[in-house]
């Protein structure tokens, strides 16, 4: 097992995926029915590290089940709250300076990135190339929204370049947001000052030529930070393309259900997973890659696809929704179409509505008939 020590850092706002996130910090938005720290927390534990840290923002409050899951998994999970915020730099220092780390290797990770890396393979080029910091990379076909490294034969860090034009670069390598690094190089952060570690001291070090190395194994690696993406996360857990499992208990291949689900002789395409007290009402349809959240409700005649729907929802007769988020407690009424759409928590969409590529926000009431959005 690798003896190594992991900070999530959990405390960003997540303001591209609002009205999602408007009361749920982004690493509680469920992913396959299970919060996506959850997932995070069961694959560092797979993978042999039980000292954690969990570093906290936005919303700190919402955490409390967490500590249950480390509880579950056997791991020793500390949580602090930075007081104000304090960018990816300075919330790692103010974890330092409370004590979180000791000497060992420290695995950093965000805790809006759905991935795999493999801890070992990281550790063991960390090792060996006796690196200060060693980063867990990706491949992206436009690097124009990251942070691109150039690397030497080795591995060894060359270049960084934050946000480059395409020809700046042929490099499509970018900065995952995993990266293990030595403790001793948070004593260079500021301390309790907003600090951003990519920006700050990440290319000053590059500048500098220090033992910095990168491995980029194919591991997969997905940001939620948009709606599509998202959408997508969900997706690719539910088709096994990413290793880790929906919440519930597997009743075929594709499909997962909770306790108490309701859904008589409804056919599920997978694949999709069912919430606990899901109720699927005679005559509607899922045609596959849908994950709905406990005590949901879906009336008979609708049509579900490629969507997410949170804790509580209820979606009315004769209504489809495709490509779309329902936030916990929404209210969709009968013969509305819901396409490529988030509708906020408690929202109420009345009947005979059509909300195509739109936001609604939260606590928001729409009449019957009143509103058709198409951009």
């Amino acid at each position: 097992m690798p003896d190594v020590q992991a900070v999530i850092l959990a405390g960003g706002k997540g303001t591209r995926l609002r009205p999602v996130t408007a009361e749920l910090p982004k690493p509680l938005i469920p992913i396959a029915n299970r919060p996506l720290i959850d997932h995070q927390l069961r694959h560092l534990a797979a993978s042999g590290i039980r000292d954690i840290t969990l570093a906290l923002g936005y919303n700190a409050d919402r955490f409390g089940g967490v500590e249950d899951t480390a509880h579950d998994l056997d791991l020793d999970l500390r949580i602090i709250v930075e007081p104000r915020p304090l960018g990816t730099g300075g919330a790692l220092r103010w974890c330092a300076d409370q004590g979180a780390f000791d000497e060992r290797p420290l695995l950093w990770m965000n805790g809006d990135v759905v991935a795999t890396p493999d801890v070992a393979a990281l550790l063991d080029i960390h090792t060996e190339r006796q690196s200060v910091l060693t980063l867990w990379l990706t491949s992206v076909r436009d690097v124009s929204e990251f942070g691109v490294l150039e690397l030497e034969a080795d591995g060894h860090v060359e270049h960084f370049l934050e946000k480059p034009a395409p020809e700046e670069t042929d490099s499509h390598l970018v900065n995952a947001g995993i990266l293990l690094l030595e403790p001793s190089v948070l004593q260079r952060i500021p301390p309790d000052t907003f600090f951003s570690f990519e920006q700050g001291l990440l290319p000053a070090m590059v500048k500098q030529a220090e033992a910095l190395y990168g491995l980029f194994d194919g591991g997969y690696w997905l940001d939620t930070g948009r709606p599509r993406d998202y959408l997508a996360a969900n997706r690719h857990v539910l088709e096994g393309r990413v290793d880790w499992s929906p919440a519930g208990t597997k009743t075929q291949d594709g499909l997962w259900e909770g306790e108490g689900v309701q859904r008589e002789t409804v056919g599920v395409i997978q694949p999709a997973v069912l919430g606990d007290e899901v109720v699927i009402e005679k005559g509607a349809q899922v045609f596959g890659r849908v994950a709905l959240g406990r005590g949901t409700v879906v009336r008979a005649g609708a049509q579900l696809e490629d969507c997410v729907l949170f804790d509580d929802v209820e979606i009315g007769a004769d209504t489809e929704v495709f490509g779309s988020v329902v936030c916990s407690g929404a209210r969709i009424g009968a013969n509305v179409t819901l396409e490529g759409s988030i509708v906020g928590a408690r929202a109420s969409v009345g009947p005979r509505n059509e909300l195509r590529h739109t936001r609604l926000a939260r606590d928001v009431e729409v009449a019957t008939g009143t509103l058709i959005v198409d951009r």
